[in-house]
Parts: C-alpha cells; sequence; structure tokens
C-alpha cells in the first residue's frame, strides 16, 4: 500500500526509525546497537576463557572493555543522535561503563561461586542486566539533553 508522499508504509516506518526523537524509535535503535555491542562482549569474553583458557571473571572485565568503545558511538551518533560536548558525555558515559564492568564482574562471580554455574550464565546475566541500566542512563542523564534531531 502506498502513502500520500509515494512511499510504503514500510519505508515511511523505516525513515521513521532512523529520524525520530521518540523514545520507542530511541529504544529500537538502542537495541541494535546493544546487540552488537553485546556479541562484541561475548564473542572477546567466550574467546578468551574457552579458546586460551582465561578465568572467567577477568576474561568478562576484558570483554566488556573491549566492547565499550563501540557502543559509545553507536549510541551517541545512532541510538541517540547527539549533538552534545562528546567530552562530556565521554566521561558521564564512562562513569556508568565503570559501574556496569562492576555489575558484570559480579554477575560471573556470583554465577560461578554463588549458583556453580558455568560461566555462560554470567555472561547471559550480563547481557541482560547491563543493558536496561544503560538504556536508562543514557536517556536520562548521559544524554538526556538532546532531542534526536540533527
Amino acid at each position: 500500500m502506498k502513502q500520500a508522499v509515494g512511499r510504503t508504509a514500510a519505508q515511511c516506518g523505516v525513515a521513521w526509525l532512523f529520524s525520530s526523537g521518540h523514545l520507542l524509535a530511541k529504544a529500537i535503535r538502542w537495541a541494535f546497537v546493544g546487540v552488537f555491542s553485546g556479541a562484541i562482549y561475548a564473542l572477546v569474553t567466550a574467546g578468551l576463557v574457552s579458546g586460551l583458557g582465561a578465568a572467567p571473571v577477568p576474561a568478562s572485565i576484558v570483554g566488556y572493555c573491549v566492547s565499550v568503545p563501540a557502543s559509545f558511538v553507536g549510541h551517541r551518533r545512532f541510538s541517540f543522535r547527539s549533538n552534545g560536548r562528546w567530552t562530556t558525555e565521554a566521561i558521564h558515559f564512562v562513569l556508568v561503563q565503570a559501574v556496569n564492568i562492576a555489575v558484570t564482574a559480579g554477575s560471573m562471580y556470583a554465577a560461578l561461586h554463588y549458583f556453580g554455574s558455568q560461566y555462560g550464565w554470567g555472561m547471559i546475566a550480563a547481557v541482560i542486566f547491563v543493558p536496561i541500566a544503560n538504556f536508562l542512563f543514557m536517556n536520562l542523564w548521559i544524554f538526556a539533553d538532546h532531542t534526536g534531531q540533527r
């Protein structure tokens, strides 16, 4: 079905997704970046543990640190379309990531030592809980003063 401007409903939806400052559009864009960042974390962590025999907790911290630059750039430019001062945003982002590293390492530690699970359960917990906190911090604090318009 064509829209009045000659575009299909799907084309209008994609245009809305990529251009809107609406919370739902931000959340969808954020999810795309989060999946990409989470994949980096999981691949690095699993590679260090399974491939190189590293201990799971330090490997999890390294995996998280490796994913941070892609996450910052993706969320700043794509998810929240920020025009703010990147230095201020980067400082706020790094502070939040420091808390997230503690949560990531803590979830890995808890999975291994409190629950007696495989390290993969710690990775799953980190990939679920950290992104939820990230979206809240990013939307309400790090990139809060920006409308999402360029």
